[in-house]
């Protein structure tokens, strides 16, 4: 699994493109070789990945929107921006 830097700037890969499922309402992932249907964890964490805030500040804003501490969901989000940055849906900015 890729390395995932906390203190770097997640942003959409330039081929990606964060969007609604017209039909079923579901938030997904399209590029070209497909489309990724995205659980409720990963678009609000993907809604967040603007390139101008860090995974540290993305970590901060959903344990304040959830009520979660930081620990705990740090788990989730450093699994999702992973698995993300592997599939080269997401790139990190210094």
């Amino acid at each position: 699994m890729s390395h995932v830097d906390l203190n770097c700037r997640p942003v959409l890969a330039s081929h990606v493109r964060l969007k609604i499922d017209p039909v079923s309402g579901d938030p997904i992932l399209l590029f070209p070789e497909g489309v990724l249907i995205l659980n409720s964890t990963a678009h609000d964490i993907l809604v967040l990945c603007d390139g101008k805030v860090s995974g540290h500040e993305i970590l901060t804003a959903l344990s304040a929107q959830f009520e979660v501490d930081e620990p705990t969901l740090r788990s989730d989000v450093v699994e999702c921006l992973a698995d993300l940055l592997q599939r080269n849906l997401i790139i990190f900015k210094s």
